[in-house]
């Protein structure tokens, strides 16, 4: 086995150190501090990048996050409000019962009676109706009119029902109309 001998030079700053041998690698720079070559270049725009998609997957993620609560929000107005209609027509039934048993049945003040379907239902609002019936004769031309209005927390809905009653006096309730009133 033949030995052989390397002259291997390292630079560092000012401090020179030779061994023997033909290889000779220099450890610094042949460029100014102030040049940055091409190669070490390359990955510059990679910290703006990501940050640039990291502030647009954000702002996905909060306008999805918007969008599901304004929809939680409108599902749970609708279901409210459905809720307030049931307990108007609840309500609405409760009077029609008052005047079949009744005919001469009259609550003519405005909410001159309650159901509460929760406990403290329109003392707390969690859900109850408001009952009135007109004074008419329940006849063709002069209808009894029930107005129920419904409350589940914020909505509120309001029916009105026109009771005609027949015209031989027996008491029987021949017609109503329902109509939910807009405000």
């Amino acid at each position: 086995m033949e030995n052989k001998k390397w002259n291997i030079e390292f630079r560092i700053g000012n401090i020179e150190s030779k061994t023997r041998g033909s290889f000779s690698p220099k450890f610094s720079s042949p460029y100014p501090i102030s040049h940055i070559p091409y190669s070490t270049k390359r990955g510059i725009a990679t910290l703006p990048t990501v940050m640039l998609l990291g502030i647009m997957i954000l702002a996905v993620a909060v306008s999805i996050t918007a969008v599901s609560l304004t929809e939680s929000y409108i599902s749970q107005g609708s279901g409210q409000s459905a809720q307030a209609l049931f307990y108007a027509e609840a309500g609405a039934r409760d009077a029609l019962v008052r005047i079949a048993r009744n005919k001469s049945y009259v609550c003519s003040s405005t909410d001159c009676y309650t159901i509460d379907f929760t406990t403290n239902g329109c003392a707390t609002a969690g859900g109850c109706a408001t009952v009135s019936v007109s004074t008419g004769a329940g006849s063709v031309g002069d209808s009894k009119i029930i107005t129920s209005k419904g409350t589940m927390k914020t909505s509120t809905r309001t029916l009105n029902v026109s009771v005609v009653l027949d015209s031989l006096g027996n008491g029987l309730i021949t017609g109503t109309t329902w109509s939910e009133v807009t405000s």
